[in-house]
């Protein structure tokens, strides 16, 4: 909760530190405390991922702490009810429902344990229909990451700054602008030093490139395969069927120039390649393989995928390890269309307002609970709602977009809401032993994403498939999921000139 009243604010303030997840780089972010209040927001410049610096999302996270929207009461449509009402509720329903008719939706900002918890429920209902959500592009980038490529190896944020040359997939200077000192180091770090961009559009990234590769939209997976075979071929690992200069002229760039980047990037002694995923491309999954690919066929490169939500990786591990073969994100969406789910569990998501072409499936349905921060359009007589606590609030894992598992302790203490953890274990109806939680929850995180023998020829083959489109949208740097977290907040209004 934070002190409303700066007068009060201690001369000699405690600093308590977290991290920001409204991007997957989990950028360090600090406050200043008295007592039990939050007083304001500081800069944690001994975080090694972003050194202090935070961009406009960042500040989100003092506001989230208080503010005056926030639910702190349960809800049932417009009726305020007590936790003691609202969880033997749910649960009571849920039991009710059949196995397949149940889904469950875990919000990729949600913490490793709240994936845990949530797989434990699902298992306990026998439902497979789980998944993480938040953003499609995101979810498929995952899948991609999943399959296997020879001597691909992920790279730390802090380790990007060091390289010769980097390959950087769209805008990820409007994604994660911290990044932006990281990328500096490596454009003036020494002569030579290669910043190669694919991108459509001019954007904030490509100012920064060397080469600006503009390729058709849609064909990033083609320009990748590309580069694939340019390599493969240099380094002896066989001939891959593509038509160089077929393809270049679908991607929009010269066959010179793609032969000329592939080389040059393999030329640098070490080097990374970033890939942010886009919601209107379609190729996000077979780009989140390929870039581990290419990463493979050189030397002393290494990969890596900036998803748009913080723990994006970790609700996906810990789903994948304790539910193999349960139903993906676009499958549990189609299973809402068709009328063959009955009763909804969102976990920190909304799905009507990140995929509002299901808000009326959805407003049919005959159980819908949510965890949220805050209320929600959704909001009818049968719709339960429960008020959520945030990353701030509780003690919690979470896997950044480089691997790492950042595990943090609540900065402010919880008003009325409660974890995702706490209302699982609510309806479980057990005493929850926090140890073995996180415990459990730590080893499948160290195993990392589990991985899949891939068809490399088949994916080749998929990626000439994409027919290009005329037009990619530039991403909006107030931008954050669906908007609906972050449209409530200040900076947010001040950039899209809103009140």
């Amino acid at each position: 909760m934070v002190n409303e009243n700066p007068k009060s604010e201690n001369r000699n303030p405690k600093i308590k530190k977290s991290i920001c997840l409204f991007c997957s780089m989990g950028c360090g972010v600090a406050f200043r405390t008295a007592g039990e209040h939050v007083t304001a927001i500081d800069y944690d410049k001994e975080n090694p991922t972003n050194h202090g610096s935070l961009c406009p999302r960042g500040h989100y996270n003092f506001e989230l702490l208080n503010h005056p929207a926030r639910l702190t009461e349960p809800r049932i449509g417009q009726k305020k009810i007590s936790w003691g009402e609202a969880l033997p509720f749910l649960s009571r329903k849920l039991k009710e429902s059949s196995p397949d008719s149940i889904g469950i939706f875990v919000s990729s900002i949600a913490s490793n344990e709240d994936a845990y918890m949530a797989a434990k429920l699902a298992q306990a209902l026998g439902t497979k229909n789980i998944s993480a959500a938040g953003n499609r592009a995101d979810q498929e980038a995952y899948q991609g990451s999943r399959g296997e490529a020879e001597g691909a190896k992920l790279v730390k944020i802090e380790e990007i700054e060091k390289d010769d040359a980097l390959l950087i997939i769209g805008d990820i200077l409007t994604q994660a602008p911290c990044l932006s000192k990281n990328v500096n180091k490596v454009k003036y770090g020494k002569r030579g030093n290669q910043i190669l961009v694919v991108d459509p559009n001019q954007t904030h990234t490509t100012w920064f490139a060397t080469t600006h590769l503009k390729n058709n939209p849609d064909t990033e997976p083609l320009l990748l395969a590309a580069m694939i075979k340019v390599l493969a071929e240099k380094h002896k690992k066989g001939k891959l069927d593509i038509d160089l200069e077929k393809a270049a002229k679908a991607i929009g760039v010269s066959q010179e120039a793609i032969i000329k980047a592939a080389q040059d990037f393999d030329a640098a002694p070490s080097g990374t390649i970033i890939f942010v995923p886009r919601k209107e491309n379609e190729g996000n999954e077979l780009v989140g393989y390929l870039i581990k690919v290419l990463a493979g066929l050189s030397a002393g490169k290494k990969f890596i995928t900036f998803y748009g939500f913080g723990n994006t990786l970790g609700v996906n591990i810990i789903l994948d390890r304790m539910m193999g073969g349960h139903t993906s994100y676009a499958e549990l969406l189609k299973k809402i269309e068709n009328g063959e789910i009955k009763s909804l569990l969102m976990l920190g998501e909304d799905i009507a307002a990140s995929q509002p072409e299901l808000e009326k499936k959805v407003r049919q349905l005959d159980l819908v609970g949510m965890s949220s921060c805050f209320s929600t359009p959704l909001v009818d007589e049968t719709l339960l709602l429960l008020p959520l606590a945030s990353h701030l609030e509780s003690a919690a894992g979470y896997v950044l977009a480089d691997g790492r598992n950042e595990n943090v302790e609540p900065v402010a203490p919880q008003v009325g809401a409660r974890s995702n953890v706490e209302i699982i274990a609510g309806l479980l109806e057990n005493k929850m032993d926090a140890g073995k939680v996180t415990q459990e929850t730590k080893q499948m995180v160290e195993k990392g994403v589990p991985q899949e023998k891939v068809d490399l020829k088949q994916k080749l083959a998929e990626a000439q498939r994409i027919k290009a489109k005329e037009s990619l949208p530039e991403l909006n740097i107030t931008h954050f999921g669906n908007n609906r977290l972050a449209k409530r907040f200040f900076w947010y209004k001040v950039n899209n000139k809103i009140g």
